[in-house]
């Protein structure tokens, strides 16, 4: 059975290089896609710290 596509939107960003040199070889190491990784690094900060941000902006 074909996996169904995904909806997503196209994300760019700069990175300085030893980021971006850390990222590669996590995803070579791991066998992950960089956007598998990203994706999960950042639902991770999100669940993380999104309650704390409501918090925040109620009181603004």
């Amino acid at each position: 059975m074909p996996q169904t596509k995904k909806d997503y939107k196209n994300f760019g960003c700069k990175l300085d290089r030893a980021t971006f040199e850390r990222l590669e070889e996590f995803c070579r190491i791991s066998g992950q896609s960089k956007t598998f990784v990203v994706e999960r690094a950042i639902q991770k900060y999100l669940d993380e710290n999104m309650e704390m941000m409501r918090e925040v902006a109620k009181r603004l």
